[in-house]
């Protein structure tokens, strides 16, 4: 099986790489990173154990590339406007899709090129950053859920397939039935950490921690977030407020994904990760007064002279 990794940042490089060194024929498209890629490698510096693929398959765009049986989609969710002119090219009648995205409203977008049945949706629980092109730090975790975007019997069994691929790469992986469920899972962590960090202008995990009652504002965060899980009828594990805040409190010096895009200038993914999922709990009916308040701070950072 032929796969491409379309948006090759940090996660798709680690990813990608990691299936590569198990075997799988995978070509990965690159921007800002092709030459260094080209000159040195690619090179992932892991909590895991180090990966170095010296040579691997890169191109510049997906017209270069050419049709593949499995487009892994990991760029941020502000550029799935370009799904029209990129995503085509990787296509033929059989390809199948999976999405490893943040947020919501991923699938719905990749429906518009394949058909839902074709669709599959990863959620990442993952600390990796590329500070220099083409070196990957992966510093914790790594594990993926996968679930079909369309719950069918044929979807799940395609799930499981897939995760045994990963499992075969040595990434620890389960396969579920319902794509919304693995959905608020991770939400519960993006929602809170990754928009305080932002909120806060781009700090760590540590420097948030550090800050007296935002860990325990997280906590109401991420408690509001299962709440509106539950009451859209995706109840989510008992321990997970725990186990999040247990494991986030180690990640140390690391900064959520839109907490760097805010310090390097670029697009923030507000909408897939608290826009389109603050709606979705009003439309449960679910109070979630430390959420709004943490959305606002969200958009006075983003647009301080709105």
């Amino acid at each position: 099986m032929r796969i491409a990794i379309l948006g090759a940042g940090a996660l798709g490089c680690y990813y990608g790489a990691k299936l590569a060194t198990a075997g799988e024929e995978v070509a990965f498209i690159l921007r800002s990173a092709y030459e260094p890629v080209q000159e040195k490698g690619l090179q992932v510096e892991s909590v895991a154990g180090n990966v170095h693929l010296p040579a691997p398959e890169i191109y510049r765009t997906t017209r270069e590339c050419g049709p593949v049986d499995l487009v892994i989609v990991c760029w941020k969710t502000i550029s799935n406007h370009l799904l029209a002119e990129h995503l085509p090219p990787l296509l033929h009648e059989g390809t199948r899709i999976i999405t490893l995205q943040n947020g919501m409203g991923n699938a719905e977008s990749l429906s518009a090129y394949v058909a839902p049945e074709r669709i599959h949706i990863g959620l990442c629980f993952v600390c990796c950053m590329m500070d220099t092109p083409g070196y990957i730090r992966h510093l914790e975790g790594g594990d993926i859920q996968f679930a079909p975007y369309v719950n069918t019997p044929e979807g799940v069994t395609r799930a499981e397939q897939y995760a045994e691929m990963f499992r075969r790469a040595g990434i620890n992986t389960l396969a579920f039935a319902e794509a919304e469920k693995i959905l608020w899972c991770k939400l519960s962590w993006n929602i809170p950490f990754n928009g305080l960090c932002l909120a806060h202008g781009g700090i760590s995990v540590r420097q948030l921690f550090q800050m007296p009652g935002e860990g325990e504002r997280a906590r109401h965060i991420m408690n509001e977030v299962c709440e509106v899980a539950a009451k859209r009828g995706f109840p989510l594990p008992l321990d997970i407020v725990h186990a999040q805040m247990e494991r986030t409190s180690k990640m140390g010096d690391f900064i959520p994904s839109s907490a760097v895009d805010y310090l390097r200038g670029r697009p923030v993914e507000y909408d897939a990760i608290w826009g389109i999922t603050l709606e979705r709990a009003h439309e449960a009916g679910v109070s979630v007064p430390y959420w709004e308040q943490l959305c606002k701070d969200i958009q006075a950072r983003l647009h301080p002279t709105a």
